[in-house]
């Protein structure tokens, strides 16, 4: 037996699925403690963090990007550059099928592309080098671009929100501006509409027509393999529920577990806490541009002086060592993270902060700080912030709401008075903000293109068509780091540093491997 575990232990994460599988360990259920609430049936208009991995379990990608962000083939067997950068030939695996057991074709992808195309950053970016796209068979299809576009296959499967989900033809032809309902996919699980129960369940089942690739599992890209029967999510926002739950046998996984709560849980020998996204979670602090007081650059400069990541992180993290502050616009520890152009974080102090709020021409306009009240950290940071605010000088109010409301709330463009808002604080991977095309909120096209807050810096536009543009890795770093002296000058949103994001479970689950999202694919379970 003893030799029997350390042959398993030696194995990539796919062969132990596999494995897994020959044991009949597949007949399991996994049980998962989601932390938000899965809301939304799509992952492509809705940006939520339950959206997202509801997504990942039930729609599958056309490529996907490994551990060192290349891309690599997913639902494509794989494809073919020609006319000197100008067409990309996309070439399908053989037997792919949705859920409702019909066949996967070139005719289900071209519209998947264009409706994400609408919604997605890095999608509205891309679609502005397409000329067309065009079925060359049901397993064949063409995308002819106006000029080379490179990033053509890390676009369509990066990580970050929103994913370039494949579904059928009838959903991908939905309007883009309206949430599908519908829910069929081809990835490795069925989501079971008849048992969700929005804000308390979600399950899914094995999908027995999946076929994974071979390749073993790195990052997103790989064998994505469904290594239980079924998967079921518990939505308790309450930690203290939620950690009892986990310590009796209940559950199986918490996906994010309070830094407070993490010691406590690592001591008990039947679970083990972890770290599987290597880049952390990043926060930030959104303005919203269209309205007083935060519509004048130099106020939101203002308040970037004031802010220490580190005591905001604190707010929430007891463990320093979890903190990672990081005064990029691009997660520290990649190749476009620097320091560059940002000064205007490293002040750190309320009273430089004040006096530059006075010679803003500050008039004491009410500004309404949205936070979260069924999220522990998040409704601490809020709290946080909004005394750091005051501090400094701003009228300030803080209206403390659900994931839910915040989320439709966000969405107005009325004065802050008047239903609107003026700041919330948003949380994101690093996996999210890679780089210019990936980072949403870098997004500075106004009510025409940007994300919530719709910062508009025409600068910043440019030079991000410039980067997709650039053939030359060297160039795009350096316009990489123009947008982000720029973008610290007129400031679309504050960083707030990053922390560890940690999950947990219990011992005897199998195959879990380091991601940059929340995904369940090839985890098992023993006996």
């Amino acid at each position: 037996m003893l030799k029997r575990r350390t042959f398993l232990k030696s194995l990539p994460a796919a062969a132990m699925a596999r494995a897994a599988f020959a044991q009949g360990s597949a007949a399991k259920t996994l049980r998962i403690i989601h932390t938000t609430n899965l809301n939304s049936l799509d992952p492509v208009a809705m940006s939520s963090p339950g959206s997202k991995d509801y997504g990942y379990l039930t729609f599958d990608q056309l490529t996907a990007v490994d551990e060192n962000y290349v891309a690599q083939p997913q639902m494509a067997e794989g494809w073919s550059v020609e006319d000197d950068g100008r067409s990309y030939v996309f070439s399908l695996r053989e037997g792919l099928k949705f859920h409702d057991g019909e066949p996967v074709r070139s005719q289900d992808c071209i519209p998947s592309i264009q409706r994400w195309g609408v919604r997605d950053g890095s999608g509205q970016m891309l679609m502005r080098f397409v000329d067309r796209m065009e079925v060359i068979d049901d397993r064949k299809f063409r995308i002819r671009l106006k000029r080379p576009f490179r990033l053509l296959p890390d676009v369509i499967g990066k990580s970050g929100t929103a994913e370039c989900f494949i579904m059928p033809e009838r959903m991908a032809g939905t309007d883009p501006m309206k949430p599908i309902t519908e829910s069929v996919g081809s990835g490795p699980y069925r989501f079971l509409k008849d048992e969700w129960v929005p804000g308390a369940h979600a399950s899914w089942a094995k999908f027995d027509g999946y076929v994974p690739r071979k390749e073993p599992v790195s990052d997103i890209a790989g064998g994505r393999i469904p290594a239980c029967d079924r998967v079921e999510w518990s939505i308790i926002t309450d930690a203290s529920t939620a950690m009892a739950a986990l310590q009796a046998g209940e559950q199986d996984y918490w996906d994010l577990v309070p830094a407070d709560l993490a010691p406590i849980l690592a001591s008990s020998p039947d679970i083990k806490v972890d770290v599987r996204a290597k880049l952390g979670g990043y926060q930030m602090l959104q303005f919203n541009h269209l309205q007083p007081p935060f519509n004048n650059p130099a106020i939101r400069r203002a308040v970037a002086m004031a802010i220490d990541q580190v005591e905001f992180q604190r707010a929430s993290v007891s463990d320093m060592s979890l903190i990672k502050p990081c005064y990029s616009v691009y997660p520290c520890g990649t190749p476009y993270a620097s320091e560059t152009g940002a000064d205007v974080l490293l002040v750190r102090s309320v009273d430089k902060a004040k006096a530059a709020l006075a010679a803003a021409g500050y008039n004491g306009e009410k500004a309404v700080l949205l936070g979260l009240a069924d999220t522990e950290a998040y409704s601490a940071q809020s709290q946080y912030l909004q005394d750091l605010l005051k501090r400094m000088g701003l009228n300030v109010e803080l209206q403390l709401m659900d994931y839910a409301t915040m989320v439709q709330r966000r969405l107005s463009r009325e004065p802050a008075g008047n239903g609107g808002w003026s700041l919330f604080v948003s949380g994101w991977m690093g996996s999210d903000i890679l780089n210019p095309a990936m980072n949403q909120m870098l997004r500075a096209g106004g009510t025409v293109s940007g994300w919530f807050g719709w910062a508009n810096d025409p600068t910043v536009e440019t030079l991000r068509d410039q980067w997709a543009s650039a053939a030359d890795p060297a160039e795009q770093a350096k316009l990489a780091t123009e947008i982000q002296v720029q973008a610290l000058k007129t400031m679309p949103y504050v960083p707030l540093g990053a922390r560890a994001a940690q999950c947990a479970y219990r011992t005897d689950v199998t195959g879990v491997f380091p991601a940059t999202c929340n995904v369940y694919w090839n985890i098992g379970k023993r006996g």
